[in-house]
This record gives C-alpha cells, sequence and structure tokens, in this order.
C-alpha cells in the first residue's frame, strides 16, 4: 500500500511539472507572438512611412522639373543683354504683376476647359445659364467694355466661380503688336478695370490671335517673356469652335469641331462669346456632353492648369 502511495505521489509530481511546463511553453508562445506583431506593427508603419517619403520625392521632383523647364524658357526667350542690363519697359507699370496663386493644381486625368473669347456680351448670359444648368465652370477672356451691363457680366463670371481672365482691352492687333510698350499698356489698361469692376485682380490672359500669329511674330518671344516674368500664366487652344466666321456655323458643325479634342489628356477648347455667336450657345449641351461620355470632367483655367501653348519651335 505504502508502494503504491508513493507511485501515486511521484506520478502527481511529474504531471505538476508536466502542467506546468506546458504553462510555461505556453506563456513562452504567447510573449512570442506578441513579440511577432509588434514587429508586423513596426514594418507597416515603416512602410507607410516609406511610401509617404516616396510621394514626397516625387512632388518634389516634379516640382524641380517644373523649375527647370521655366528657368530653361526663360533663358531662352530672355531680351536681358550679356551686361545684365534688362529692356527699359520692364521698368514701366510696377504693379501689374499677377498674385500668388494659391490654388489647386491640376495635374492628373481627363480634363477639358471650355474658354470663350471676346466678351461679355449679350450671349454671355446665356453661356452662363447653361454652365450652371450642367454645374460646370469654364474661363471667360474679356475685352475692354465699359457699359453697366458689361459690367455686372463680369462680376456674374466671378459668382458662378468661373475664371475672368484677360483678352486685351482693345483687341486691335495693329495697335497691340506694335511694340512692347503697346502690349503693355493695352493689358494693363484691362488689368486695373476688371479690378475696378470686380475688387478681383487677373492671374491669367490669352492673346489675340494666340501667342504667335501673323501681327506678333517679330515681338512675341518678347512679349511671352515679359508677361512670363510678371508671373501671368498664358494659354492657347488645342481644339476650336472655328466660330470666329463671318457667316454662324451650325450648332451641329460647331459641336463636331470641339469635339475633336477627345483623346487629349488636357483640352482647351477656343470658342466666342461675341454677340453674333448665338450657335456657339446653341452647341454648348451636346459639346458638354460628349465630353462627359468620353470621361472628361471640366475645370476653369488657372495657374493650376499645366498651359497649353503654341509650338515656337515649329512656328517660328
Amino acid at each position: 500500500m505504502e508502494k503504491e502511495t508513493n507511485q501515486t505521489k511521484r506520478l502527481g509530481a511529474l504531471l505538476l511539472l508536466a502542467g506546468l511546463g506546458l504553462a510555461g511553453t505556453a506563456g513562452g508562445c504567447l510573449h512570442l507572438n506578441q513579440q511577432l506583431h509588434a514587429g508586423l506593427l513596426r514594418e507597416e508603419a515603416l512602410t507607410a512611412q516609406i511610401h509617404q517619403l516616396e510621394e514626397q520625392l516625387t512632388q518634389q521632383q516634379t516640382a524641380l522639373e517644373q523649375a527647370q523647364e521655366e528657368t530653361a524658357f526663360l533663358r531662352e526667350y530672355s531680351f536681358v543683354t550679356p551686361e545684365g542690363e534688362a529692356p527699359s519697359y520692364t521698368q514701366l507699370y510696377p504693379d501689374f504683376y499677377a498674385q500668388p496663386w494659391t490654388g489647386e493644381e491640376i495635374t492628373g486625368g481627363r480634363v477639358v476647359c471650355l474658354t470663350f473669347d471676346d466678351g461679355p456680351s449679350a450671349n454671355t448670359d446665356r453661356v452662363l445659364k447653361v454652365l450652371e444648368e450642367q454645374g460646370i465652370q469654364a474661363t471667360f477672356f474679356v475685352v475692354g467694355k465699359t457699359g453697366p451691363e458689361a459690367q455686372e457680366r463680369m462680376r456674374a463670371i466671378l459668382a458662378g466661380g468661373h475664371t475672368l481672365a484677360m483678352h486685351s482691352w482693345s483687341h486691335d492687333y495693329k495697335k497691340l503688336y506694335t511694340s512692347v510698350e503697346a502690349f503693355l499698356e493695352d493689358f494693363y489698361q484691362l488689368y486695373q478695370w476688371i479690378y475696378e469692376v470686380t475688387g478681383q485682380y487677373p492671374l491669367v490672359f490669352r492673346f489675340p490671335g494666340g501667342s504667335i500669329n501673323a501681327h506678333s511674330r517679330g515681338i512675341y518671344q518678347e512679349l511671352v517673356a515679359e508677361m512670363t516674368r510678371r508671373g501671368f500664366v498664358y494659354f492657347d487652344w488645342n481644339a476650336s469652335a472655328q466660330d470666329a466666321t463671318p457667316k454662324p456655323l451650325s450648332p451641329a458643325v460647331i459641336t463636331e469641331n470641339c469635339l475633336k479634342g477627345i483623346g487629349r489628356d488636357l483640352v482647351v477648347i477656343l470658342s466666342h462669346d461675341s454677340a453674333a455667336r448665338s450657335t456657339t450657345v446653341e452647341a454648348l449641351p451636346s459639346i458638354i456632353q460628349g465630353y462627359r461620355e468620353a470621361g472628361y470632367t471640366f475645370a476653369p483655367l488657372t495657374p493650376g492648369v499645366k498651359p497649353v501653348i503654341l509650338d515656337y519651335k515649329r512656328e517660328s
């Protein structure tokens, strides 16, 4: 009997030791699991930090490339003498400089920008109504019109969230493109007039006839360099309504012309907002529908949009 009791005690002791061993093993496994989980969390945090740093590096590289492009552009079209003397027109209108742009940048996606030249006019009200109905913002390159209705339309453009931009005061090619000084005088007049009427200075402009044309060919490089130096951003176009015709085109033809831009990532459409362009207004809904069906979004032109400009090397 005593022998059986001792065996029972030893068996109990062994079971106790085994239990303690299992408990220790379980505790060790739990600790290892906790360490492994903590390690995974650290790895995830480091991976997220690496991705963030890579995004920041990409943004900085993009900004550097843009700065290098702008620097190269200004060097190419700079008219500073080898002695470092700038042309005298750089001293004109010391308050004719663009305000800093603090808005968003448009860097990707399929985007179309509707633009309307030569307004404001009686058609501006109709254009604004269509844009409001469609929930779209556009850009209006206006000229110097001083009547009360024109002033009210300029304010309405801004109130609708659209861009109010410069297209010259006179739209007189022979006057504008006589010299850089003449060009600056004309645009400065419009610049101040827009501010007087709306309380906002414009940041964007379009050259009448485009940045290079038969009238500006002799001085366009100086014009581009000087306006860029003053901080203004100009836009040409890569699609056109082709509506500046003696006889108005039909809405169907205007629509067809405008939709030729489909396929580009960024489309800037030239159209006109003069009183004679009623068929352009009539074409707007179908133009908008066509681009929407092609997967485009709409945006106004701002300094945050990559400029669409004519190919100088090809044109010169």
